[in-house]
């Protein structure tokens, strides 16, 4: 993405999402690139740069609005799913459906961590509960 070595992680609510992938793919190197997609079996949706071996092509021109709400669609379908759904429980405050988007390692495997061919990937994105504290 940014280096080799690059560390990503950003949590926000879903109405931060545009603002972040549009962030995220001009670090990445603009929006004149052929931005796809695919989604892992546990869940994740992952943006990457070309259509090739385990992504796909958007069908329209790249658009951080539009991909932005077919993330939020699939992440809200898939919020009972988030890694701490049910953390803060116990505390007094309030949690709403938000992202967690995390900078994909550029291996060169054909498969890392349910991604396919991961060196094309830019950012998956996963549900994450905000909990907000009163």
């Amino acid at each position: 993405m940014f280096s080799s070595n690059q560390i990503l992680e950003i949590s926000g609510e879903m109405s931060d999402l545009e603002s972040t992938l549009a962030f995220v793919i001009n670090m990445d190197g603009g929006s004149n690139k052929s931005i796809s997609y695919q989604i892992t079996e546990d869940g994740r949706y992952c943006i990457g740069w070309l259509d090739k071996d385990g992504w796909i092509k958007y069908p329209f021109d790249y658009d951080p609005h539009i991909i932005a709400a077919i993330v939020c669609q699939h992440l809200n379908k898939n919020a009972e799913k988030a890694q701490n759904a049910g953390e803060y429980d116990w505390a007094d405050g309030s949690n709403s459906n938000g992202f967690l988007m995390k900078a994909i390692n550029g291996s060169c495997a054909s498969e890392e961590n349910g991604i396919k061919n991961p060196f094309y990937g830019i950012v998956s994105i996963e549900p994450y509960q905000n909990f907000y504290a009163k």
